[in-house]
């Protein structure tokens, strides 16, 4: 059994369950309550960059012992902490993807797998009481980097970095921020709490058919667009049945080439500056859209993007 295939998806739903959707909702999505999370995640990943990691898996431990301390006091933190917790969460990822550049698509589609199904089916439990969740994610990380082998000393193949790339990673995370953000304060339409099942397949179904059928990321982008076109266009609609099929499966098909395409660049410093703009940036701007019920505003950027992108974009790929 490949153990880091369970490190990246507990690293994955500690995201997802304590630093994206736990805190926010624990704060009640007040952004003056929240501002030094994405600040810490970007010092974070920054720092990341920069330094040699000669010793990835003594880091990785650390890292992963410092969440468990900080997720002791969840969700009680202050400014200083939430900055501690982003800063932890923006140094851990980049490591994390570059000490997954020797493992093959198929770990990678196991673990967001995994991710997305058990993210999925907590994603209901109460944000204020998910502390032991909290505790636990680290605790899993650690003992499955135990039995897990890195292969730090060797050189991976390297894939040449491109600025659309980034720009379309940018704009997937945008996209798929802004609409997951106000779907989860939305009164209307709750697809999580009505159709938990039915979102699981077709996260599963995604992350297949990115895994047997996904090549590169700016060569599926067209693929990509439209089903996030879809998406928007059922949620306006209020379809939530249609907006339960098709919103997950864009999200793990997207999030399998995106992450492969960032763990391919086999270079710290390149997925350190890329997580800056993908993890943060593009995220922190649409999480500020969604909880200013601004929607239209990242309707208008994706719109643009698609309309553009035949043009323009394309003679890059």
């Amino acid at each position: 059994m490949n153990f880091l295939v369970i490190v990246l998806s507990s690293q994955l739903l500690y995201y997802l369950l304590i630093a994206q959707t736990g805190v926010v909702g624990a704060f009640h999505s007040h952004i003056h309550d929240l501002y030094t999370l994405p600040i810490g995640g970007i010092i974070g990943a920054v720092l990341s960059a920069w330094r040699s990691h000669r010793f990835l898996t003594i880091e990785l431990y650390v890292l992963f012992a410092l969440q468990g301390v900080i997720s002791w006091f969840y969700p009680d933190y202050s400014l200083w902490m939430l900055w501690i917790l982003g800063f932890l969460v923006g140094y851990t990822t980049p490591l994390l993807l570059y000490a997954f550049r020797f493992q093959s698509k198929l770990s990678l589609a196991l673990g967001l797998a995994i991710s997305y199904a058990i993210g999925t089916a907590l994603y209901s439990y109460p944000f204020d009481e998910r502390g032991g969740i909290a505790i636990a994610l680290p605790l899993i990380s650690m003992i499955a980097l135990y039995f897990s082998r890195l292969q730090s000393d060797m050189d991976a193949e390297k894939k040449p970095f491109r600025w659309i790339t980034l720009v379309l990673m940018m704009l997937c995370i945008f996209a798929d921020s802004a609409l997951f953000e106000t779907l989860s304060r939305s009164g209307d339409i709750d697809i999580w709490g009505k159709y938990p099942l039915l979102i699981i397949n077709s996260h599963l179904l995604g992350v297949y058919l990115a895994y047997r059928y996904g090549t590169e990321l700016t060569k599926q982008s067209r693929i990509i667009l439209t089903l996030f076109l879809l998406s928007y266009m059922f949620y306006g609609l209020k379809i939530p049945l249609l907006l339960s099929i098709i919103y997950p499966i864009v999200i793990s098909y997207y999030n399998v080439l995106l992450f492969q395409a960032l763990i391919r660049l086999a270079d710290i410093r390149l997925i350190g500056l890329s997580m800056v703009g993908v993890g943060w940036i593009a995220t922190s701007a649409a999480n500020a859209i969604a909880l200013e019920h601004q929607l239209w505003i990242a309707i208008i950027v994706f719109g643009a993007f698609s309309l553009l992108y035949p043009f323009y974009f394309r003679r890059f790929l």
